[in-house]
């Protein structure tokens, strides 16, 4: 018996160990009788607020923006001392304004109140995602993201089978799974009228004084039931310029192109702005782009005859043409280099590099190109009579990987006959902002240019495979590295032929331009030479090449770069942002190009650069350098999410569309799921010790210790 009684004490011990064990984990379970015992269990809550540019429509008393924020606060009144919430600001990106849950309820209202006025688009699926990192990190069982959104289409047209699935992996990866509420703070309405501006475009964005800029943008309508005309006005660094308004009229749910031109007439960095006068959606009623105006732009001509004779080389016409000598005041200060003479330090101060029918480059000059371009320079190439054409495609295009931007099958020749027509210049081809002014060109212009010869191209040859490709081997046709087709950087066709061969094709290396012309940059092949749009055309080509060295328009999201003297220290500058908020800038680059940068561009909008003023001096705000940073416009057409579509997002019970905190909470008054069992388990602990302290004193008294004590018979 006294075993018995022993064993039994040593269970109701281990089993208040276990208790204790087990409750601390904060087991739960679902339904069945434990709903009729457990009180209702505490809630993690992550809170997305929806920031795109249409929650601040202000037609009515509130804006969507404010009532979010009013919700927000609501919910946060009716949320119990255990409970903890997070927020998270979204916009093109997601930023986490309350990283990590916290049960501080002046921090979120302190923080919803600062958060930056709205702008850009979101992206809701990806502010659930992050939501649901956040309450997976929690300690409630009770776990939940909120989206409070103005219920516009746009921000949901990502939402996927894609998202559908992460939120269902995100899910089962957590032991508690946690629900998605969506609060649409608009009820359900028709489209409004709205006006917009379409994102800016520049011929370029690096320009010298007094040389034209086109400013190109496109006025665009939705909702409208008739017809409008709208003042469209030219902002330079804020300054509305009066003799650049222009009246644009806009058909219901149609669009006009809008252009402009403008001259510059001092250097240093600028901003660019077309705007309409505001409506009820302020976000999309103004358009930027941060432009760069320099002084002479330093470029070099590598010329690849060789010919001792000047008036005989390559790039004769190119720098008679760039650099006249009648011209004392240049927009382009070229200087001239032999092939057989190209080396890092002929480069200097050079923002682009043209390459006039230079047969091929040594491994070393080829390195020094590779380097010079993907830190932001600019490379043109000319083709010619002396191209090696087998080095340039194993070499210079590496299937597709090089600086090439397509591979060449060969040199072609236009037809011979008096009555063949002439191969010219495609006027449809030229598309792209910086070229299509060539359209319509005058006469005896660019169009008129006639082609003896140009070298053929593709842009997707077929490549044989092979198994070994040292890079110490020089490559040939038939000794390259396996294509890979999926990561080669894709070139464009900037012009095309009459015949449909390509004229001029480019494509991005690293942070650089390349373009290459298929004929020749002389009279070899081509009259271009003795066209008038000759000047121009080179002017354009080369300030496209140009505008890679530094970056002044990106998305949201996207770093920001500049570069900065080598004995300078990234210490020195400051970025700020358009919400006139100090960041600190990164070093970046290396020892000998070194720049400074900014990855917190999730604000669209104007950024500034500032060097830093010595001590006891003001900053000098002329001198800033300036950025923008453009978001995605499609949230101007305001369509509100229809039933169908709210079905299809609710469906399967991926989303709980909830219109009251009341609703949210009564939901989870009602759920049977979830529901905490440590209160249990503590009673139960509780009923154990009286059970363990009722056998520890019945042993004592029965004798326990006395029967402990008698000598044991021999």
């Amino acid at each position: 018996r006294i075993k018995l009684e022993e064993l039994l004490l040593l269970a109701l011990r281990m089993g208040m160990i276990a208790l204790i064990a087990i409750a601390l984990s904060r087991p739960w379970m679902s339904g069945g009788l434990a709903n009729t015992f457990a009180s209702k269990p505490a809630c993690d809550i992550a809170i997305v607020i929806d920031s795109s540019y249409s929650t601040d429509w202000n037609a009515k008393a509130q804006t969507p923006r404010e009532q979010a924020v009013a919700w927000a606060k609501t919910l946060l009144d009716q949320l119990g001392p255990g409970e903890t919430v997070g927020l998270i600001d979204a916009r093109g990106t997601v930023d986490a304004k309350v990283p990590s849950l916290t049960r501080d309820r002046n921090l979120i209202r302190e923080s919803l109140d600062d958060l930056p006025k709205p702008s850009g688009s979101s992206r809701l699926n990806d502010g659930i995602l992050r939501g649901l990192q956040m309450v997976n990190a929690g300690t409630n069982v009770s776990r939940h993201v909120v989206v409070v959104t103005d219920g516009q289409f746009h921000p949901w047209r990502d939402a996927d089978e894609h998202l559908w699935l992460q939120l269902k992996e995100l899910r089962e990866q957590s032991t508690v799974p946690a629900d998605v509420w969506v609060v649409s703070t608009q009820k359900q309405q028709a489209r409004q009228n709205n006006d917009a501006v379409d994102r800016v475009q520049l011929s370029r964005e690096l320009t010298v004084v007094d040389f034209p800029v086109r400013i190109r943008t496109r006025l665009k309508n939705s909702g409208a039931k008739a017809a409008s005309n709208r003042k469209v006005y030219l902002e330079v660094d804020g300054q509305r310029l009066a003799d650049k308004t222009i009246s644009v009229r806009v058909e219901p749910d149609g669009q006009a192109t809008v252009e402009f031109e403008h001259r510059f007439r001092t250097s240093g960095s600028h901003v660019l702005a077309v705007s309409i006068d505001e409506d009820s959606l302020p976000g999309d009623d103004r358009s930027e782009a941060a432009i760069e105006i320099t002084d002479a732009l330093p470029i070099l001509l590598v010329d690849g005859s060789n010919n001792p004779d000047p008036a005989r080389s390559e790039v004769f016409f190119a720098k008679s043409a760039l650099s006249a000598v009648a011209n004392p005041t240049p927009w382009i200060a070229a200087r001239m280099v032999r092939a057989v003479g190209f080396s890092q330090p002929t480069i200097g101060d050079a923002q682009v590099i043209m390459l006039a029918n230079v047969p091929r480059l040594t491994d070393q000059q080829l390195d020094t190109i590779k380097e010079f371009v993907d830190n932001g320079g600019g490379l043109g190439i000319s083709l010619g009579d002396q191209i090696d054409e087998q080095w340039y495609n194993s070499r210079l295009f590496d299937r597709g990987r090089g600086l090439l931007p397509a591979w060449l099958t060969g040199i072609a020749s236009a037809p011979s006959g008096i009555d063949e027509t002439p191969i010219t210049i495609l006027s449809e081809s030229l598309q792209l902002p910086w070229i299509s002014q060539f359209q319509t060109g005058g006469d005896d212009g660019l169009l008129d240019a006639r082609f003896t010869r140009w070298f053929a191209t593709t842009l997707r040859p077929e490549l044989p495979a092979v198994a070994d490709a040292s890079p110490e081997k020089e490559a040939t046709d038939e000794s390259v590295a396996e294509d890979d087709s999926t990561s080669r950087p894709v070139a464009s066709t900037a012009g095309s032929y009459s015949n449909g061969d390509a004229f001029l094709l480019s494509r991005s290396f690293g942070r650089g331009r390349v373009a290459m012309m298929t004929s020749t940059l002389d009279a070899d092949w081509t009259t271009l030479p003795a066209r008038p749009d000759y000047v121009a055309f080179l002017h354009e080509w080369i300030f496209q090449l140009a505008s890679g060295r530094v970056t002044r328009n990106v998305d949201t999201g996207s770093p920001l770069l500049f570069p900065i003297a080598q004995n300078d220290d990234s210490a020195n500058w400051v970025f700020i942002n358009p919400d006139g908020e100090e960041l600190e800038a990164l070093a970046a680059g290396d020892e000998l190009r070194p720049m400074v940068r900014l990855d917190q561009t999730h604000l669209p909008g104007t950024y500034r650069l500032r060097k830093r003023p010595p001590a006891n001096e003001d900053a000098n705000p002329a001198n800033d350098e300036f950025f923008v940073v453009n978001f995605d416009r499609t949230e101007s057409e305001l369509t509100p999410l229809t039933d169908e579509r709210w079905a299809e997002l609710t469906d399967e019970e991926r989303l709980h569309r909830i219109e009251t905190p009341e609703e949210l909470f009564e939901s989870l008054e009602t759920e049977a799921s979830r529901i905490e069992l440590w209160h249990l388990l503590l009673l139960a602990f509780v009923a154990i010790l009286i059970g363990e302290v009722f056998m520890t004193r019945r042993l004592v008294q029965g004798g326990h210790v006395f029967v402990d004590e008698l000598p044991v018979a021999e």
